[in-house]
Protein backbone atom coordinates (compact mmCIF):
# COMPACT_ATOMS: atom_id res chain seq x y z
CA UNK A 1 0.00 0.00 0.00
CA UNK A 2 1.32 3.46 -0.92
CA UNK A 3 0.92 5.80 1.38
CA UNK A 4 0.02 9.20 0.53
CA UNK A 5 2.23 12.19 1.88
CA UNK A 6 -0.52 15.24 2.23
CA UNK A 7 0.69 18.63 2.51
CA UNK A 8 0.17 20.52 4.93
CA UNK A 9 0.95 24.31 4.39
CA UNK A 10 1.81 25.07 7.93
CA UNK A 11 4.50 21.89 8.12
CA UNK A 12 6.20 22.55 5.09
CA UNK A 13 6.47 26.63 5.32
CA UNK A 14 4.43 26.96 1.80
CA UNK A 15 1.90 29.28 3.91
CA UNK A 16 1.18 32.18 2.45
CA UNK A 17 0.50 35.08 5.35
CA UNK A 18 -2.36 37.86 5.06
CA UNK A 19 -1.61 40.78 6.43
CA UNK A 20 -3.76 43.61 6.67
CA UNK A 21 -2.14 46.12 4.61
CA UNK A 22 -2.97 43.86 1.58
CA UNK A 23 -6.43 44.24 2.14
CA UNK A 24 -5.69 48.21 2.08
CA UNK A 25 -5.37 50.60 -1.06
CA UNK A 26 -1.97 51.09 -2.62
CA UNK A 27 -0.79 54.72 -1.69
CA UNK A 28 -0.16 56.49 -5.01
CA UNK A 29 1.09 59.49 -3.09
CA UNK A 30 4.34 60.72 -3.81
CA UNK A 31 7.70 59.70 -1.39
CA UNK A 32 7.85 63.25 -0.42
CA UNK A 33 4.21 63.55 0.77
CA UNK A 34 4.02 60.47 2.18
CA UNK A 35 7.05 62.06 4.79
CA UNK A 36 4.86 64.94 5.49
CA UNK A 37 2.21 62.98 6.67
CA UNK A 38 -0.22 63.86 3.65
CA UNK A 39 -2.07 60.64 2.62
CA UNK A 40 -5.49 60.62 0.88
CA UNK A 41 -7.30 61.88 3.93
CA UNK A 42 -5.80 65.44 3.38
CA UNK A 43 -6.75 68.65 2.15
CA UNK A 44 -6.57 69.52 -1.20
CA UNK A 45 -5.14 65.75 -2.19
CA UNK A 46 -6.40 66.31 -5.36
CA UNK A 47 -4.45 68.97 -7.04
CA UNK A 48 -1.05 67.39 -5.43
CA UNK A 49 -2.34 64.15 -7.04
CA UNK A 50 -2.93 65.85 -10.62
CA UNK A 51 0.64 67.78 -10.22
CA UNK A 52 2.33 64.36 -8.91
CA UNK A 53 1.04 62.64 -12.47
CA UNK A 54 2.78 65.60 -14.36
CA UNK A 55 5.22 64.93 -16.87
CA UNK A 56 8.02 67.33 -17.18
CA UNK A 57 8.85 66.16 -21.01
CA UNK A 58 5.29 66.94 -22.31
CA UNK A 59 4.84 70.39 -23.48
CA UNK A 60 0.86 70.48 -22.42
CA UNK A 61 1.53 69.16 -18.69
CA UNK A 62 4.29 72.03 -18.09
CA UNK A 63 1.88 74.95 -19.58
CA UNK A 64 -0.90 73.19 -16.88
CA UNK A 65 1.71 73.12 -14.29
CA UNK A 66 2.55 77.43 -14.86
CA UNK A 67 -1.04 77.79 -15.06
CA UNK A 68 -2.05 75.55 -11.78
CA UNK A 69 1.10 78.09 -9.99
CA UNK A 70 -0.10 80.91 -11.76
CA UNK A 71 -3.93 79.92 -10.09
CA UNK A 72 -2.09 79.42 -6.97
CA UNK A 73 0.52 82.82 -6.97
CA UNK A 74 -1.88 85.14 -8.59
CA UNK A 75 -4.86 85.61 -6.16
CA UNK A 76 -1.63 86.37 -2.61
CA UNK A 77 -0.03 88.52 -5.19
CA UNK A 78 -3.30 90.54 -5.53
CA UNK A 79 -4.20 90.90 -2.29
CA UNK A 80 -1.07 91.58 -0.88
CA UNK A 81 -0.95 94.64 -3.57
CA UNK A 82 -4.46 95.51 -2.43
CA UNK A 83 -3.12 95.68 1.08
CA UNK A 84 -0.15 97.63 0.36
CA UNK A 85 -1.57 100.18 -1.65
Amino acid sequence: MEERDEADGAEHGDIELIRPEDFLARNRMPEDARRMGIDHWSDDVGLLRVAASLDPAKRSHRIAAWLMLAAVVLPLLLNLWFELT
